[in-house]
């Protein structure tokens, strides 16, 4: 009897030990899960108010476009542009909520940012010539010099020449667009690929895998696209300087390119560091977290960022003309090309005065040949204001004066070889 109640006893301790440690065991679950969601809810709330405020100031730039349509055609395709931060910002807001929705939420994103490579491309065309083809052709022809020749792809046929600077540059044109447009195609269709793969398996790393081979196909594509628009910014860009083409270069290149990088980058980083000895993690969900909420806080300051780069006030009457005189004046101001060249002027009269000073005594017509010099130099008056042609024309001045003095110094050579060597001074002609 004894020994049956002491069993019983301890099977009873022993099932009172059992379920208070399931009670921790649940109690430390739930507070984890509510310190997890606490600290998901301040994610959500931290980076939608970045995705909102983006959002505001992108809407509120494109009502000022359209307040201020002077260019449609080219700011049309400025709004389109400015399309870029909702789009990225809601998507990606959404996808940080719902993780599971976030891989059609990006099928949005894919579709617009392959659309808004061409786009930035027909911007730029659209602001050289009003969207005119053949008058960017004429444009490109005349930096036919040094504008490289389309990329051969036929590495073993015969390099065939150009019959003429417009040949070459509408090759160079087609190319570019041809290398844009693979972009809009071939985007859609891998991201779509991809969502039917990750249906069936999800894997981005795992060579057995389709997925990871159609990754280098999409980072393939990108290369082509970023290549097509940086062999047309290298021709254009001089034509281009008074609108500030390299800063809408880079805000296009960031929102598209380096966004597409950075979750490269973090879908790597996720797969090889977390992937194994974690219990309960997914590195593919979490990757996709991160880089949502990355996304959120990187558009505002692209927000803001495009109200500097896309200006309302480029596209008003008479802002071009008076944007390059702008720059012509800065460039001589910068290098005090006009403080240079008044001291180069200061240094040469000081010194053809001295010569003058020196050869007085010679003769009278000498002297009256200086004096016609030097006062030749008094007369040149160059009006400074006029640009940088001015100083070349001076630099001209400059030389002409320098070999009137040289010959008069040789006049002055020989007439001193003709004098007899006990010729002193006017005693002497006594």
């Amino acid at each position: 009897v004894i020994d049956y109640q002491l069993n019983t006893t301890v099977h009873n301790l022993n099932l009172t030990v059992m379920e208070v440690q399931e009670s921790v065991q649940q109690k430390v679950q739930e507070v984890n899960e509510n310190v997890s969601s606490q600290n998901s809810l301040m994610a959500y709330q931290f980076a939608g108010t970045f995705a909102i405020l983006g959002s505001l100031i992108s809407f509120w730039h494109m009502m000022n476009h359209i307040r201020k349509l002077n260019e449609p055609m080219i700011q049309r395709k400025i709004i389109a542009i400015m399309w870029m931060i909702p789009i990225y910002s809601i998507s990606a807001w959404f996808g940080l909520i719902f993780v599971h929705a976030q891989t059609y939420l990006s099928l949005i994103k894919d579709f617009y940012e392959a659309y808004i490579i061409y786009t930035f491309l027909s911007f730029l065309i659209a602001v050289l010539a009003r969207g005119n083809r053949n008058a960017v052709i004429d444009l490109l022809a005349q930096h036919a010099d040094h504008l490289k020749p389309p990329i051969r792809f036929k590495f073993w046929a015969k390099k065939q020449p150009f019959a003429s600077p417009r040949h070459k540059a509408e090759a160079v044109l087609d190319q570019c667009q041809i290398f844009t447009m693979q972009f809009v195609l071939v985007r859609p269709v891998t991201s779509i690929i991809l969502i039917i793969c990750d249906a069936i398996h999800e894997s981005s790393w795992d060579y057995r895998y389709p997925q990871f081979y159609i990754m280098w196909i999409v980072n393939i594509s990108i290369f082509f696209a970023l290549t097509g628009l940086v062999r047309f910014y290298h021709v254009v860009k001089n034509d281009l300087n008074w609108m500030n083409p390299f800063a809408k270069f880079l805000c296009i290149k960031g929102v598209v390119f380096l966004t597409f990088w950075q979750g490269v980058v973090i879908s790597f980083v996720a797969n090889a560091v977390f992937n194994e000895g974690v219990d309960n993690f997914n590195a593919a969900e979490w990757s996709k977290q991160a880089q949502s909420f990355l996304i959120c806080l990187e558009m505002f300051f692209f927000a803001i960022t495009h109200c500097f780069v896309f200006p309302t006030d480029e596209w008003e009457p008479g802002y071009r003309e008076k944007t390059k005189r702008r720059i012509k004046a800065k460039f001589g101001d910068n290098l005090a090309i006009r403080d240079f060249v008044k001291d180069v002027k200061l240094v040469m009269s000081k010194k053809k005065s001295n010569q003058g000073a020196q050869l007085e005594n010679v003769s009278e017509g000498t002297n009256k040949s200086l004096m016609k010099s030097d006062s030749d130099e008094e007369e040149i008056d160059i009006n400074w204001r006029a640009g940088w042609s001015r100083i070349e024309q001076y630099i001209d001045l400059v030389e002409a004066a320098e070999e009137e003095l040289k010959l008069t110094e040789e006049t002055e050579t020989e007439t001193e070889a003709k004098i007899p060597s006990n010729f002193t001074g006017d005693h002497d002609i006594i």
